[in-house]
């Protein structure tokens, strides 16, 4: 077998950078001649095969009266295609075949043929990969021959078997269109016209080996303390874990916009669905605010198709009606919603708190640490309330669901709170009547962990009070908080938030704590929807800011990131 030079490879390297999937505004309408023709089924035929079962049908059609025809059912595949990019314009305006320009067609199939075939036993789909490389091979011989082809995909495959008189043996892999072009653009053409940036190689290789590093705290910024923290956790699994609770808070008009109106209840519900299922039992759509804003699970699951957190688990610290999950992964706490804080949240919290701290001693870590996210609508107002009532110079400092806090509703429900809370001298009393659920119980887990493991608290100011409970009950039960394993971690939208303060909340700790925001936006996003976030719109919930650390951890990109949450719309 004979050996090639670099110039050799220098020249396969420019046919495979210069290959270009052409459209119907460069074809000339001169045909290939049969000897382009024959090299380039040739070239097809040289493809390797799984267990060289050479799994292809090439389809050679001239005919205009077919390829009018396979217009048509184009044309049909594209109408249905156009409610896919309904936030993208730019595809109305895109040239996206060549049917009736190209001179010349080849309909790739492939064949199932029935029988076992070597190599093919564990992986169903290489018999259609080796059908793509066939096609591949083509292209590139093409490219070489200066004969453009285009590849047609927004096609039904089985109206173009049928229209070709094949049966059911025989899937359609691809239908190229080819012949001669007045030019080949200097890149593909759909980076040229911005419909997509191209990927440079660090954003799709992964180097895997003990030396090299996937990930990196570079795109975690520090919001008190340093990144020592979370460095030891580049290229490292966690567990996760939400905290779902519900609070009659919920149903004031007005005070969320952190699900639906009047299903309030279900939010944290359809998060961990979603999270643990990747669909919903409880609810047929995933839900959105009223302004179209899709929850920030979104960004937890996408983070979870990347890269896996070890093990998930989802925690009933008070719900009207618990998920749909497997046993296993819920954890049923049987403690009740809680009311209203401006009527009394009417809370057992020392019986909340006390099955916090059982369930730290339950829960079994499975991770180097573990991420403590939480999912409970209108949780800043009781996190205010609560802070308040603690003692802490609060007022201010918590963010919302809404770019433009509803002050005044919140304002005087916790004003009303904190009146019902003013003669109350013993510390749970206090909890009881102005708090949360979700806010004793996690203050009750992490004080029965106290830093025995690596804990990242998943939030924005509603964890921050989590710590500030903490911190208030060390002092009450003499039990200093060891916080050296303890850290918090956020979005840039709670960090950046001009109508809160959550380093100005961390810092009223008696103990220090590392807290950090991942420094990701919507900034790629083309989704109309999700440039509220930017705009401070949801801005923090189900363990978005930490699972982007976690993200960033483990080398995925902002760009891949962005990608998984649209793709999930």
């Amino acid at each position: 077998m004979k050996r090639f030079d670099k110039q050799a490879q220098d020249t396969l390297l420019d046919i495979i950078s210069s290959r270009r999937d052409v459209r119907g505004n460069h074809f000339t309408g001169k045909a290939p001649s049969k000897k382009e023709l024959k090299l380039i089924l040739q070239a097809g035929h040289l493809a390797p095969s799984v267990g060289y079962s050479q799994p292809w049908k090439f389809v050679i059609i001239q005919d205009k009266t077919i390829q009018s025809k396979v217009y048509d059912i184009y044309q049909k595949s594209y109408q249905k295609s156009k409610k896919h990019f309904k936030t993208r314009p730019l595809y109305y305006n895109l040239k996206l075949e060549a049917i009736q320009e190209a001179p010349l067609h080849i309909a790739v199939f492939y064949h199932h043929s029935g029988e076992q075939i070597l190599g093919q036993t564990s992986q169903n789909d290489v018999g259609k990969y080796s059908v793509v490389s066939a096609i591949q091979n083509m292209w590139l011989m093409a490219r070489a021959l200066n004969i453009g082809l285009g590849w047609v995909s927004i096609i039904n495959p089985k109206k173009i078997r049928k229209l070709l008189n094949l049966g059911k043996a025989y899937e359609l892999v691809g239908y190229l269109c080819l012949g001669e072009v007045d030019e080949f653009l200097p890149k593909p053409e759909l980076q040229l016209k911005g419909w997509q940036k191209a990927k440079n190689k660090h954003q799709t290789i992964i180097i895997e080996d003990s030396k090299h590093k996937r990930g990196s705290t570079k795109h975690i910024k520090t919001i008190t303390k340093d990144k020592s923290f979370i460095k030891r956790f580049v290229d490292t699994k966690a567990d996760f874990m939400l905290m779902m609770s519900y609070s009659k808070c919920a149903d004031i008009d007005g005070i969320t916009q952190a699900g639906l109106p009047h299903l309030m209840h279900l939010t944290p519900v359809l998060d961990a669905e979603y999270l643990q299922l990747g669909r919903l039992k409880s609810l047929t759509k995933l839900p959105k605010t009223p302004k179209g804003i899709p929850t920030p699970a979104l960004i937890t699951k996408a983070v979870d198709m990347l890269s896996p957190f070890e093990q998930k688990t989802f925690v009933d610290v008070g719900l009207i009606a618990p998920p749909k999950l497997k046993a296993k992964k819920l954890h049923q706490t049987h403690i009740p919603p809680s009311n209203r804080i401006d009527l009394g949240a009417n809370i057992d919290a020392y019986s909340v708190y006390m099955k916090g701290v059982e369930y730290a001693k339950e829960y079994k870590p499975s991770a180097p640490y573990l991420i403590i996210a939480e999912s409970l609508p209108s949780g800043t107002t009781t996190a205010q309330a609560t802070a308040l009532a603690l003692g802490y110079d609060a007022k201010g400092l918590f963010s919302s669901s809404f770019a433009s806090s509803p002050e005044s509703i919140k304002e005087r429900v916790i004003s009303q709170a904190l009146e019902l809370a003013k003669n109350k001298q013993d510390l749970f009393d206090i909890l009881g009547t102005v708090s949360d659920n979700m806010l004793i119980f996690t203050a009750g887990f992490l004080m029965q962990v106290n830093s025995s493991y690596p804990i990242v608290l998943a939030g924005g100011t509603q964890m921050a009070c989590v710590l500030l409970v903490i911190n208030s009950l060390a002092k009450y039960m003499g039990t200093p908080y060891q916080s050296h394993n303890t850290a918090l971690c956020t979005t840039k939208w709670v960090a950046k938030d001009k109508n809160s303060n959550i380093k100005a909340l961390l810092e009223m700790l008696d103990f220090d704590i590392s807290a950090y925001y991942s420094d990701f936006d919507f900034a790629l996003s083309y989704h109309p929807k999700l440039k509220l976030y930017d705009k401070g719109e949801a801005k923090e919930g189900v363990g978005a800011g930490a699972s982007l650390m976690y993200a960033y951890l483990n080398g995925v990109t902002k760009q891949e990131i962005t990608s998984q949450v649209q793709g999930a719309l």
